[in-house]
């Protein structure tokens, strides 16, 4: 019995080592395998990055040239307006020339005209005091002689010509004043228009050197990436090239189960965005609702159909986008929509009369007009209209009438299609412009 135990025992001292390097080789496996996993992660992981670096280069890279290309078509704008704004204004000093002229010539009548009427004056006086002296029958009785007399007949003759031809030529004078003075006021009507539209360009080359600020801006932050950066990702790209062919043998099934989980998971965030995007959107339809509603039993009495004042639409086409919560169709994100978008073309109108505030370009608005209407119903409203293109109509501090054109439907500043975003305030304070204009 005690034989036997032995052979046991010595059965298992033998075994022994054998057991040991199984664990060991088990236990190296296992570390191999944990490896892979973490190499082919990170692989995935760079090759996505190095995929969306190379696809940014691209886009960058169009963006670059197509914005370099808007660069140049907006300065050969500014320079056309530029052009224009130089020979509205030589034809404004033109005019004031001209009209300095004409009151000069009104001063040089007004001087005449009033010697002569001093003239006229004293000989009047003279025949009032002395009209026995130049009484007829008192001529030929004091006359001398024959020939006397026909010298004192003619000198009288000479007189009343001299004095008739005096007469006319002084109411020739004061018709040309007259006329001149009225030449004067049409010439002054013609510069007061001229001056507002050299205002109106002024203001169009600012907020198209505006744009082209903003333009410039975005070719500056789109070719921030460097050539070293680039490199630098290129040699990230061929060493795990190089690291995934030695070891994709190792790794297939690997990847294919980590893309089997990939394909899951983006099966799985796709169907929450849906989920997402279908209750953002009932959201939105039902706060589209309310507002609706709101714009129909809560119409402010002075924006009824029958009130003198009351808005009208400021463009032609159909609501694309109601005021409320919405998907932003810039970013997706899902945020409040301030106002009302009219899907069109063509010309945009002044909703109510009032004074124009803002005239200009900024990145988000793009081209866009600010209107304050003054006091209505005790609120302080005014309107503003978004993503005009270039070639404003207006510029700060005009007057315009209802109906009145301030510029063209278009698709500046952050904007996916042409259409007016078309804002009402309150007291400074966003509110449904449904509640102004209708539908």
């Amino acid at each position: 019995m005690k034989k036997k135990y032995l052979a046991l025992a010595s059965s298992i001292l033998l075994l022994s080592p054998f057991v040991a390097q199984t664990n060991v080789q088990a236990h190296t496996l296992d570390e191999l395998n944990r490896e892979k996993q973490q190499l082919e992660q990170e692989t995935e992981d760079v090759q996505n990055k190095i995929s969306e670096k190379e696809s940014s280069l691209k886009k960058l890279e169009d963006e670059k040239n197509e914005l370099q290309a808007n660069v140049e078509k907006l300065q050969e704008s500014i320079n056309l307006l530029l052009s224009q704004l130089e020979e509205q204004e030589q034809k404004l000093t033109e005019i004031e020339n001209k009209i300095t002229a004409l009151i000069e010539r009104i001063e040089e009548l007004r001087i005449i005209i009033e010697q002569r009427t001093e003239k006229l004056n004293n000989q009047a006086r003279v025949i009032q005091t002395e009209a026995s002296m130049t009484d007829f029958v008192t001529i030929v009785a004091n006359s001398e002689s024959f020939t006397d007399l026909i010298g004192k007949v003619g000198t009288v003759n000479k007189l009343i010509t001299a004095n008739k031809e005096i007469v006319v030529q002084q109411e020739d004078d004061k018709r040309e004043v007259e006329e001149t003075k009225a030449q004067v006021e049409e010439e002054k009507v013609a510069a007061e228009q001229l001056k507002q539209e050299i205002i109106i360009s002024k203001n169009n080359v600012v907020a198209q050197q505006d744009e082209l600020n903003v333009q410039i801006g975005l070719v500056l932050e789109n070719v921030a990436l460097t050539e070293q950066e680039k490199s630098g990702l290129e040699s990230t790209k061929a060493k795990l090239t190089e690291q995934t062919k030695q070891i994709s043998t190792d790794i297939a099934a690997e990847e294919k189960r980590i893309e089997e989980e990939r394909i899951a998971r983006e099966k799985a965030e796709a169907e929450r965005v849906a989920r997402e995007k279908a209750e953002a959107e009932k959201l939105a339809q039902e706060s589209a609702e309310e507002s609706l509603v709101a714009s129909v039993t809560n119409t402010p009495v002075n924006i009824t159909g029958n009130n003198s004042s009351g808005f009208i639409r400021p463009a032609s086409g159909y609501n694309s986008s109601p005021y409320g919560y919405r998907i932003n169709p810039v970013d997706g994100g899902y945020r409040m929509h301030n106002g009302t978008d009219i899907a069109g073309s063509g010309p945009i109108i002044a909703a109510q009369s009032g004074t124009v505030e803002t005239a200009g370009f900024d990145a988000t608005y793009g081209y866009h007009v600010v209107i304050n209407h003054g006091t209505i119903n005790g609120k302080q409203v005014k309107t503003k209209y978004a993503h005009m293109t270039a070639g404003l109509q207006v510029a700060p501090g005009q007057q315009v009438q209802q109906g009145q054109q301030i510029g063209t439907m278009g698709t500046t500043g952050q904007s996916t299609g042409v259409h007016l975003h078309f804002e009402v305030f309150e007291n400074g304070s966003q509110v449904n412009p449904l509640n102004y204009i209708s539908l």
